[in-house]
């Protein structure tokens, strides 16, 4: 017989635990708790030649493909976004910009990807801009001259005594001014630094539409207010990604109207950045971090052949080309004029594989399924991967029109797949955050478990010593659940018999561990 020393001295037979236990052979193999070895994304999912640029980039810089595809989504969603959209539902449509975050440590030539990959989008920008420079300055000309001739008037109006041509005056002044051009501001897609204040007006002088790609994470810096005396300002970054509209009111300044700003986010902060987010104000609590789609990549550093070639010239081309094409597709109008998105459809097997991982993902959010612990997360899951299939279908059809075509089968599947790998990334990204409260507890756990090489031992023995942190036994319960999942230990539930309060439920280390431990 075994004795447990728990609290009143219970005692439990040693043929229970027999019974119950895996053999050491029959353990299933350990899901770790920390650095769990992640799939890595596979860029055939990523159609043509962004895929063909993404492989190269990433041979070329040795760094992570995760990372790259990171940055050239991040590129594609800052096109999307602007004219596309996806319909679910008579009901329901997803924007097609993202939110990516792939997490990797300095000196990882992030910088050097960022702007291989923003190449395209820059280049566009100065081209525009230099189509627009004569109007500019013709504008400008103009405006100067009718300026100058309002100002005169309003000095000979001012001096004017007869009341009746004095208004007479402030009318002409008045037609005037109405007629004053507008100066026209060359585009701007993408910024790499902003803050949340200026966030506002940038969307509305760019169409409401404007990427945030930066290889570093200063987006999270802005957003706890490091710059507005330390009170967040998520507002307009939380609507931003769904589309909301948001009204800004400026103090001295006319208000901005947004009617439909999207944002799009790719980003790649060092994990020290990451760690800690959750228990910023707003950042759990409010779904800005639920709104993310995360990569955890293996540092390369240290592992490099140091021994690369550029990007072949012919594959750099035509990647900017289908970056160029996607950003000149014309937009779609409503009855008075004004732009709005176009609209993707999906075909029949493709919504029905949509659904199929909508109504996994929907399994998974069950209290004893992995993704319980972010819900908030997964709730957003279903939704995003429609907005990726969204900007898949639209590298597809870059040099077209992607809204006369329906989203493939093969296409959502492609999508699907991707979010498999990133669905992966993100637990882990959310436990380094301190999002998924059930793993940190569970380590916990076991590291009281490990420090004392306890192989076996109660429920009660772990709660009184843990009480501090566990105070009711159903909160410890849920961590050694959670340590049972991953094969770390079993949980041997004792036959209840008569009346009395039931002994305390038996924990046994997996066989292996305790072997090591003697």
């Amino acid at each position: 017989m075994i004795w447990f020393s728990g609290q009143g001295g219970r005692a439990m037979t040693g043929e229970l635990l027999k019974n119950a236990a895996h053999p050491s052979e029959e353990w299933p193999p350990l899901i770790p708790l920390d650095q769990p070895d992640l799939s890595s994304l596979n860029t055939d999912y990523l159609p043509g030649w962004a895929g063909d640029f993404a492989r190269a980039l990433s041979a070329s810089t040795e760094t992570p493909l995760e990372f790259v595809a990171c940055m050239v989504l991040g590129t594609c969603a800052a096109a999307t976004a602007r004219r596309l959209c996806v319909k679910l539902k008579e009901d329901h449509r997803e924007p097609c910009n993202l939110w990516i975050a792939a997490v990797l440590p300095s000196g990882n030539r992030k910088s050097a990807v960022q702007k291989a990959a923003t190449a395209p989008l820059r280049d566009w920008e100065r081209d525009r801009a230099a189509t627009m420079e004569p109007d500019i300055q013709q504008r400008k000309s103009k405006r100067k001259t009718m300026e100058a001739r309002i100002k005169e008037k309003r000095n000979n109006a001012a001096r004017e005594m007869e009341h009746t041509k004095a208004i007479h005056l402030a009318g002409e002044i008045a037609d005037m001014e109405a007629e004053l051009p507008e100066i026209p501001t060359p585009p701007k897609l993408w910024i790499s630094d902003t803050t949340p204040e200026k966030l506002g007006a940038l969307l509305s002088e760019n169409g409401e539409c404007i990427a945030w790609l930066s290889s570093e994470g200063g987006i999270f810096e802005h957003l706890q207010g490091r710059y507005s005396g330390g009170i967040p300002n998520l507002d307009l970054v939380l609507k931003a990604w769904s589309g909301d509209p948001e009204r800004i009111d400026r103090i001295g300044r006319s208000g901005v109207d947004l009617h439909d700003p999207l944002l799009t986010v790719a980003i790649s902060p060092q994990p020290d950045v990451l760690r800690g987010l959750a228990g910023k104000p707003g950042f759990r609590g409010r779904g800005l971090l639920a709104r993310f789609l995360y990569l955890v990549p293996k540092s390369p550093l240290g592992y490099r052949t140091l021994e690369t070639k550029p990007v072949p010239e012919e594959i750099r081309d035509r990647y900017a080309e289908g970056i160029r094409d996607m950003l000149d597709w014309e937009p779609a109008t409503d009855e008075h004029g004004n732009e709005k998105p176009h609209i993707l459809e999906l075909s029949t097997d493709a919504h029905t594989k949509w659904q199929g991982f909508e109504r996994a993902i929907e399994n998974k959010m069950r209290p004893d399924q992995a993704m319980h612990h972010c819900t908030d997360w997964a709730g957003k899951a279903p939704g995003t991967a429609a907005r990726l299939a969204g900007v898949l279908h639209g590298i597809e059809h870059a040099h077209g029109k992607p809204w006369e075509e329906l989203i493939t089968a093969e296409t959502m599947e492609k999508a699907l797949k991707i979010m498999e790998v990133i669905s992966q990334h993100s637990l882990v990204a959310l436990d380094m955050m301190g999002a998924d409260s059930g793993i940190h507890n569970a380590r916990h756990v076991w590291e009281w478990v490990e420090r004392g090489r306890r192989d076996i031992f109660t429920v009660r023995d772990a709660q009184q010593a843990l009480k501090s942190k566990f105070p009711r036994v159903a909160q410890l319960r849920e961590a050694l659940e959670i340590l049972k999942e991953r094969f770390y230990l079993e949980i041997i539930e004792p036959e209840k018999t008569g009346t009395g309060r039931p002994p305390s439920p038996a924990v046994q280390v997996r066989s292996d561990i305790a072997e090591g431990w003697r």
